[in-house]
């Protein structure tokens, strides 16, 4: 998995950041890894749930994928957006079977709430962080076109 992100470069696990009245950064959102192993992860995991991981050579695909965003940020409401790619190539030849990317945005939280700030959740970012994330990685590996791909 490609880190490609902007936000976040500079540090690898850097996911989030809650902010104050003014805009300035209170509370940081990190993973206990580098983003691009915890994605990777999900991947693993979206794949095996569906029966379609394989362990060392025994796949003839390969499946490579990119990060060109993942973050949560809290002004006010919670958001988090989880962009990533992923190319399916055949092992033996190189060709390139499928590609598809997903890009999923959520907002939670009312803007009447008094959880902001000083007063606002690591816990409850990281959740949507989190979903935004599954939700990105379930809808590019439930796509037909990709199971059509890796059957054909």
């Amino acid at each position: 998995m490609i880190n490609e992100r902007r936000t976040g470069r500079d540090d690898p696990t850097w996911i989030g950041t809650i902010r104050g009245g003014y805009g300035n950064p209170l509370k940081a959102l990190h993973a206990p890894e580098p983003v691009d192993q915890v994605v990777r992860k999900a991947f693993a995991d979206g794949l095996a749930a569906r029966g379609l991981s394989a362990t060392g050579t025994s796949s003839p695909y390969t499946l490579a994928g990119a990060i060109h965003q993942f973050d949560a940020n809290q002004y006010i409401r919670r958001e988090a957006t989880a962009d990533f790619s992923v190319v399916v190539t055949e092992r033996a030849s190189g060709r390139e079977v499928w590609r598809g990317r997903e890009k999923v945005y959520i907002v939670d939280g009312s803007i009447l709430s008094l959880g902001v700030g000083v007063f606002a959740s690591v816990e409850d970012l990281q959740r949507v962080a989190l979903q935004a994330m599954n939700q990105a990685v379930d809808k590019l590996l439930d796509k037909p076109e990709l199971r059509a791909a890796v059957r054909a």
